[in-house]
């Protein structure tokens, strides 16, 4: 019976997502950050989210998938069409400054999807903040704060309330529970 319990426990841990190096992380950050810059003012512009994928190659090196255009409020990234390309991060924009929208952090949704998905999750926000959703702890993080990415010139400091640097889901719930209208984005790789 041990044995048994063993030889389930080796399994599980090869199905997990994989583990990173403080330099892998480091890497994949810097990749989506340079992704999302080129994106921000084409996705202020239109008023539309733009996104896509990191994805890992065989011979391990980092790519990003080109991004594609959203709505408003939602981008579905296609999946690397290479199948042997690992996926470890999505990449996204918030879109244009709308004084009804909570954009200033990643929504619920985003932190929910990437969690399921096991991927990273970065996000570009209209007044320029760059944040991580981490999906082994379920949680946000603020990269860099106001203007470390291009901001939308529409963008109004201090409509969006308080903004912490790190939040759990749990705060995040809180959040939107009584935070207003959401920016939400609806995407995930299964349905690609």
């Amino acid at each position: 019976m041990k044995k048994t319990l063993l030889c389930l426990a080796i399994v599980a841990s090869a199905c997990a997502a994989p583990a990173f190096a403080e330099s892998d992380l480091k890497a994949i950050t810097k990749l989506a950050k340079k992704s999302l810059i080129s994106l921000q003012h084409q996705s202020f512009s239109g008023n539309r989210e733009y996104c896509g994928m990191i994805g890992r190659t065989s011979a391990g090196e980092l790519i990003a998938s080109p991004a594609r255009r959203g709505r408003t409020s939602g981008c579905n990234p296609r999946g690397f069409a290479d199948k042997t390309i690992v996926p470890v991060a999505s990449y996204h924009t918030h879109g244009a400054f709308d004084h009804m929208a909570d954009a200033e952090v990643p929504s619920l949704a985003d932190l929910d999807i990437d969690y399921a998905d096991r991927v990273f999750g970065f996000v570009a926000t209209p007044g320029g903040r760059f944040w991580m959703t981490d999906y082994r702890s379920r949680s946000i993080r603020q990269i860099c704060g106001m203007g470390c990415l291009p901001a939308d010139p529409a963008f109004k400091v201090g409509m969006a309330g308080d903004i912490p640097t790190e939040m759990t889901r749990r705060e995040m719930a809180q959040r939107e529970g009584v935070g207003g209208p959401r920016h939400l984005r609806a995407r995930s790789l299964a349905k690609n």
